[in-house]
């Protein structure tokens, strides 16, 4: 064999090699859908807790799981060098209080209803972008804002000085809040703040109107002592004010469909406000 022919055969052999080990490496590398694929991106070898029930070794990147046997829970214990499956622990794992939910202390995005002190933690999940609250027991979002359910821009039902956009991704939705200057408000059909005081109502004439602060309400204007006056009325709670004819209305079951024909028709105006 000639000298040339040896040194093309070698580069062939370590260009080979070469290819192998990088076959190796993205290998190692756990897929991007796996669910605990990001709990071990760029971390070193070790042993985690993904959530109460299961435990995750990291290998070169690489996620593999565990499921810890029935009265065991992930617990991360510095005698173990990490994570291990202990039985019994951590508390937060388990059911010290009858009745009550609790969040999953290594991800929020997963509770436990517990019936009795000591009954076996059955583990649920919330939909992705949205937490477990202990305090409500309920899913929310992670921003204490509505679920995006539609694109667009929305004000927070529950503090109209806030605002919220929705956009759509392929992996779900992108939220982003804003904040209204020093006593704005979001109103929805303009899409701008503005001041919701400019909508308080004054009677002009005779009959029964709309509260356009608040769809529940409704004012009667009358004629007293050649002064016309005005009282606000309520209709029942999950009912709301619907014009009939100008002066005229009834109160009808709120759907929660309409409450773009108002102003501010979803949001709560603090007493005192205007």
């Amino acid at each position: 064999m000639s000298s040339n022919t040896f040194f093309v055969v070698l580069a062939l052999g370590v260009a080979l090699v070469a290819a192998k080990e990088d076959l190796r490496s993205e290998r190692s590398v756990t897929a991007d859908n796996h669910p605990y694929s990001k709990l071990c991106e760029k971390k070193p070898d070790k042993f985690i807790c993904a959530n109460c029930k299961t435990l995750v070794q990291c290998v070169k990147g690489q996620a593999f799981t565990r499921h810890c046997i029935e009265d065991h829970f992930c617990s991360e214990r510095t005698q173990f060098g990490g994570a291990v499956c202990y039985p019994n622990e951590p508390v937060n794992c388990t059911c010290v209080t009858a009745n009550t939910f609790r969040v999953d202390p290594y991800d929020s995005q997963r509770f436990f209803p517990c019936k009795d002190v000591g009954s076996v933690p059955e583990s649920y999940k919330c939909q992705d972008g949205m937490v477990f609250d202990e305090a409500s027991a309920q899913c929310q979002t992670a921003s204490g804002l509505p679920p995006c359910v539609m694109a667009g821009t929305f004000a927070n039902p529950s503090d109209c000085t806030e605002y919220y956009s929705c956009i759509s991704l392929r992996s779900g939705w992108l939220q982003k809040s804003f904040m209204c200057t020093s006593d704005m408000m979001y109103n929805e059909q303009k899409a701008a703040c503005e001041d919701p005081c400019v909508y308080q109502f004054v009677c002009q004439q005779e009959g029964r109107y709309p509260d356009l602060l608040n769809k529940q309400n409704y004012f009667e204007c009358y004629t007293f002592g050649g002064v016309l006056r005005q009282m606000r009325y309520s209709c029942p709670e999950g009912y709301m004010w619907e014009i009939i004819s100008p002066g005229v209305g009834k109160c009808v079951e709120d759907h929660g469909d309409r409450d773009s024909d108002s102003a501010f028709g979803q949001c709560e105006i603090p007493s005192g406000f205007c």
